[in-house]
């Protein structure tokens, strides 16, 4: 909208916000919010917080020094906010529908903006940057240790 629109009261509408305690109340479903990943299970969350916890063990264990402990405790403050603000939001949005288990989600899969994938090859996508930089962190720190 241009400037010159927002001067003219007559151009637009304005809307009065919804009072509170009625979008969970009551209200038409096209006002309540949708679930966010109804097709995935918490399984899967726990596993990418697995597999990002096994980065930060990953640098831990295999640098050492004062500066190197103090960037991995950032970035583990870092990975713990990641994780956290989305698990507050998932378990704040309050619908009673019931997410699958983790063998439904392997055998039914989901469905995505491409089309229908497997749950086994979602999974696969989800995992696999975090597990092949945990084995390229020990490579190279093992590397660095013998060297």
């Amino acid at each position: 909208m241009r400037q010159r629109e927002l001067l003219d009261r007559k151009a637009y509408r304005v809307v009065d916000p919804p009072l509170a305690g009625t979008v969970d109340s009551g209200a038409s479903p096209a006002m309540m919010a949708a679930p966010a990943a109804p097709d995935v299970p918490a399984a899967v969350g726990l596993m990418m917080v697995a597999s990002y916890a096994a980065i930060m063990l990953a640098f831990a264990v295999t640098i050492r020094g004062a500066r190197a402990d103090f960037a991995i405790l950032i970035g583990a403050f870092y990975l713990s906010m990641f994780f956290a603000v989305p698990a507050m939001m998932l378990g704040g949005e309050g619908h009673g529908d019931r997410r699958p288990s983790l063998g439904e989600f392997l055998e039914k899969g989901m469905d995505t903006a491409g089309g229908h994938i497997s749950g086994a090859g979602a999974l696969a996508q989800m995992l696999v940057v975090p597990v092949l930089l945990v084995f390229g962190i020990l490579a190279m720190g093992i590397t660095y240790l013998l060297v």
